[in-house]
């Protein structure tokens, strides 16, 4: 199997666990949820379809910046929102946890796709 196709298929995960974070619950007060579209939610969810619509459908370098751009982006706002969380009195939902190790996992694969895309080719012998 190609390295490359196997770091799609990892990076297409991780960002269907970014989407599906987007939909559980992010914060949890008793028996008071609120999910991520009531928080940034709605911007990792955008963030998370350009990702797989980048990863599966993108044939540039540019397709896999944009990726990796959405996911560092996802990760940004899942620990501004972590910390907005747990400076209160609410749990962390598990959508956020979810959110979060889906944009980790993104950002570090995407990185590294890139990094296989982007360098130069070693010289013929």
């Amino acid at each position: 199997m190609n390295l490359s196709f196997a770091l799609k298929a990892v990076l297409t995960l991780a960002f269907v666990a970014i989407v599906a974070g987007a939909f559980m619950p992010w914060s949890e007060l008793g028996a008071f949820k609120e999910n991520g579209l009531d928080h940034n939610g709605i911007v990792t969810l955008v963030l998370g379809v350009a990702g797989i619509i980048g990863t599966v459908f993108g044939r540039r370098p540019r397709a896999v910046l944009i990726s990796a751009s959405s996911g560092l982006l996802c990760l940004l706002l899942g620990l501004i929102d972590y910390a907005d969380v747990s400076s209160g009195s609410a749990d962390v939902g598990s959508g956020l946890y979810l959110t979060l190790a889906g944009a980790v996992l993104a950002t570090i694969t995407a990185g590294a796709l890139t990094f296989r895309i982007l360098r130069k080719p070693e010289p013929a012998a």
